[in-house]
């Protein structure tokens, strides 16, 4: 499987797995929401219900003599109020009005039924076809349309105390219904459609998740290509040597043979060393040994050990120390003397005759700093973005005349951020370059 496949495939799963997720997420919420709207609503009727038929209840029963005979109260408690047990007479008493507004609404009615579930009057917008049934407590039936109605049934008892018969008062549902068909029609066509979202966003995403993935492979393959390609080199010299060694016939020639070997060797020696050094720092910053370190002592012996190969350069090398006190920071000093060690031997060795190169060092508050200055070639924009990558060189043959791999600047920027400091780079072409370091302070 090629890796555009791979990546492709992978992604493909992720936006899968993400999309089943919100997908599963979304229509879990929305069955919540559809039921909660429910109960709700529900709960709502109820109350309504409830305070309708206990305020006729309330009024009704004291005033029940004989089971199945109302009073002539409940005219006036329920206007319109009609059947066996109640002559269909509207009175005009304004203790009533309140109720009126109610049962002369097309959503309300008011039965009241004798013990065996006989309805003896009526009021209000009477379903066709309902059932007189009073069990249970509370109920949802249908009529002949098949329109729901949602009702209540209390007892009602006698002065005396006897059954007299049952009250209900209902209320129709086919608005709520009509609006709970019009929520499953917007469900049944807007989930598709916010699937069909949810997968393109899932797409999207997996994407931005797979490019860190996909930069650090391929950042992977470049290092392992440019490892192999540096390490082929001396290998190839020391193999072409060695058959050279083996067909020389004078000793001088040996002995210029096993030179080339040892000096090839030497640097396959050192660039192993530099690649340990990289994966030690990047992966073992914990292994670090800590302890108080004075940046003034490590950059005048770093001064003093590089004078020599800057005076064979015909570079000036200049110290700056701005601080008198000890910069005192918490750090492995070896690795700081690597560190600095590095910055300087590159701008000696890519500052020309007659320029030179600066190390200043100085302090805040809370930081120490230390920056490399030169007058050298300097780096353009486009490559500033990678002179910290392994293997990168600005200039890959004047590197190489001067034994450079291209790890430098990377063991640099390990070494840095292992120490909880920070680098940056200031660079024209034809100018020159300023590396500054920053370290927090040993307080």
């Amino acid at each position: 499987m090629n890796q555009s496949k791979l990546f492709r495939l992978t992604r493909l799963r992720f936006t899968t797995g993400y999309a089943l997720v919100m997908g599963l997420a979304l229509c879990l919420g929305s069955l919540i929401v559809y039921e909660g709207i429910i109960a709700v609503h529900q709960k709502i009727v109820q109350q309504k219900l409830t305070s309708l038929a206990g305020v006729l209840h309330d009024s009704i029963e004291p005033a029940l003599e004989r089971p199945g005979q109302l009073p002539i109260i409940a005219q006036q408690l329920a206007p319109g109020l009609c059947g066996q047990a109640i002559p269909c007479v509207q009175p005009n008493n304004p203790s009533g009005r309140h109720m009126a507004a109610v049962f002369q609404a097309s959503d309300y009615y008011v039965r009241f039924l004798s013990q065996s579930g006989q309805s003896l009057a009526e009021a209000g917008q009477q379903p066709e076809a309902i059932p007189s049934s009073k069990d249970p407590f509370w109920q949802t039936v249908r009529d002949r349309q098949g329109d729901r109605y949602y009702q209540i049934s209390w007892q009602l008892r006698t002065k005396d105390n006897l059954p007299w018969g049952y009250l209900q008062v209902g209320q129709s549902l086919q608005q709520w219904d009509e609006f709970l068909a019009s929520i499953r029609l917007f469900l049944l066509f807007g989930l598709p459609f916010a699937m069909l979202l949810i997968g393109l966003v899932s797409w999207w995403l997996a994407g931005l998740a797979m490019q860190p993935i996909y930069r650090s492979y391929r950042q992977m393959q470049q290092f392992t290509s440019d490892a192999a390609h540096e390490l082929r080199t001396p290998l190839t010299v020391v193999q072409s040597t060695v058959e050279d060694t083996w067909l020389a016939e004078d000793l001088p020639a040996v002995h210029r043979n096993l030179d080339i070997i040892e000096r090839q060797t030497i640097r396959l020696s050192e660039l192993v060393k530099d690649l340990l050094l990289i994966c030690r720092v990047e992966q073992q910053h914990q292994l670090l040994k800590l302890q108080p370190c004075c940046l003034n002592d490590l950059v005048c012996d770093l001064v003093e050990e590089l004078a020599g190969l800057a005076l064979a350069a015909e570079v000036a090398l200049l110290t700056d120390l701005r601080v008198k006190e000890a910069v005192l920071m918490m750090g492995d000093e070896a690795q700081l003397y690597r560190m600095v060690s590095n910055l300087l031997t590159n701008a000696i060795r890519y500052t020309p005759p007659g320029g030179k190169v600066k190390v200043v060092l100085d302090r805040t508050d809370h930081e120490a700093l230390i920056q490399v200055q030169d007058t050298g070639m300097g780096i353009a924009a486009t490559d500033q973005t990678r002179i910290f990558d392994r293997f990168y060189r600005v200039q890959r043959d004047r590197s190489r005349t001067t034994g450079g791999v291209g790890l430098g600047l990377s063991i640099v920027q390990a070494i840095v951020h292992a120490h909880a400091g920070k680098i940056q780079l200031q660079s024209a072409v034809g100018k020159g370059s300023t590396f500054t370091v920053r370290f927090p302070l040993f307080q």
